[in-house]
């Protein structure tokens, strides 16, 4: 299995078998005018990747813009669970982190999650919950990788679920937390690879260089 970070909490999932997942697409010409929300999108290049398979988290503008995925992508918005192209598919909510915008709490996120080539692939989207409820963490199950902000809820995030993977998103630099893990490296490229037989046996963290960048 090869992940790539396009920018944000976008994702691209190659499978062993050929099956290409885009996880939350994001917005490539958004530019802003003052008017929340902020942001770095501007300029990007547009996502452009062929999938099979495009997972949407929650519906803002900047994680669930699939026009620019090519091909005729099955979308997956979380629910009742399925399997697409050997691809098994689950979703877990929970709550969107609070940012606000002077409209308050924005809502229900999806924890969508991916299992093919026997590695389980959990995506955190927005997730901004201090902790995650028991039944959260039941519905979950085994996560080898964990794809997540990181944030102040980070740490205890990663000792509830126990990855054996995790994947910073939005995360230009490595903060004092990332740099006091004994597993953490920076790589100088946007993509990792895992077979099951290959995924660490104590905490890996991985921070990624976006392929995604804006002129």
């Amino acid at each position: 299995m090869k992940l790539e970070l396009l920018d944000g909490c976008t994702f691209l999932i190659a499978t062993g078998g050929g099956t290409r997942v885009v996880m939350d697409p994001y917005m490539h010409n958004y530019v802003p005018d003052g008017t929340p929300p902020p942001g770095p999108e501007q300029n990007r290049p547009p996502v452009a990747e062929y999938a099979d398979i495009v997972t949407i988290s929650h519906n803002h503008f900047n994680y669930s813009y699939a026009y620019t995925v090519k091909g005729v992508p099955v979308l997956y918005t979380g629910g009742k669970p399925a399997q697409i192209k050997g691809v098994k598919l689950s979703s877990v909510v929970g709550w969107h982190y609070d940012t606000s915008y002077g409209t308050g709490p924005q809502g229900y996120v999806n924890m969508i999650g991916i299992e093919a080539d026997g590695i389980r692939v959990r995506h955190m989207a927005d997730y901004g919950q201090a902790e995650l409820t028991p039944e959260q963490i039941e519905q979950m199950g085994r996560v080898d990788i964990l794809l997540t902000r990181w944030l102040g809820w980070t740490p205890k995030l990663l000792a509830l679920v126990k990855p054996r993977v995790v994947i910073p998103m939005h995360a230009d630099r490595p903060d004092a937390s990332m740099l006091a893990m004994k597993g953490f490296k920076q790589v100088d490229g946007s993509a990792v690879e895992f077979n099951s037989a290959s995924l660490p046996r104590e905490l890996q963290c991985i921070l990624l260089k976006p392929s995604r960048v804006a002129s």
